[in-house]
């Protein structure tokens, strides 16, 4: 489960909400399927992972506010084109995300960089 957003091979990837990241994950270290991958663990159970990025920007433990950068969008792993899968997580199983996100928007983050994902999740408001 999880939703694919097409984007340009180095586009931002940014936390769709304040976490702590959980866990980076490497292509060329066993992560064949999802490629470059990061996992924010936003708390109350509620766990994003982005994968197949192109470049990773974060290490485990870094506290992430909204709209700060993970990585870049890429094509590792299983993929066939540049783009950001997103996984969401909640107590552990996979769902949809697209029912947590508000009407498409553009929002613009620190350093003048747009949010490859345009929405803002509903639990960040």
């Amino acid at each position: 489960r999880g939703v694919d957003y097409g984007a340009d091979e180095g586009d931002a990837v940014t936390a769709p909400a304040d976490g702590i990241v959980s866990f980076v994950g490497y292509e060329d270290k066993g992560f064949a399927i999802h490629g470059n991958c990061v996992g924010v663990d936003h708390g109350q159970g509620v766990v994003s992972l982005m994968m197949h990025l192109k470049s990773i920007d974060v290490v485990p433990g870094e506290y992430m506010r909204m709209g700060d950068k993970l990585g870049e969008v890429g094509n590792t792993g299983l993929s066939t084109a540049p783009h950001l899968h997103w996984g969401l997580y909640v107590g552990g199983e996979a769902i949809d995300p697209a029912p947590w996100m508000e009407v498409p928007k553009v929002s613009k983050y620190k350093d003048g960089e747009l949010n490859p994902l345009g929405k803002r999740p509903i639990w960040a408001l």
